[in-house]
């Protein structure tokens, strides 16, 4: 399947499946990293996702922080 087929049907799914295909990914790149730093970095952004999808936080939106 092409990346641009795939991103269509992805794209079509309803918005809980298109967060944990998301989820999935991003796990997936986490695991493959090797270098400590950027590890660390995806680690933070992870912790940061589920404090946002928990609802512990609240972000802000992107013209605020523009």
């Amino acid at each position: 399947m092409s990346t641009d087929r795939f991103l269509t049907e992805a794209m079509a799914l309803p918005l809980s499946e298109r967060v944990a295909l998301a989820q999935t990914l991003w796990q997936s790149i986490y695991a493959g990293l090797s270098d400590t730093e950027p590890r660390q970095a995806v680690q933070e952004a992870i912790r940061r996702d589920q404090e946002l999808s928990s609802g512990s936080i609240v972000g802000r939106t992107h013209e605020k922080v523009m």
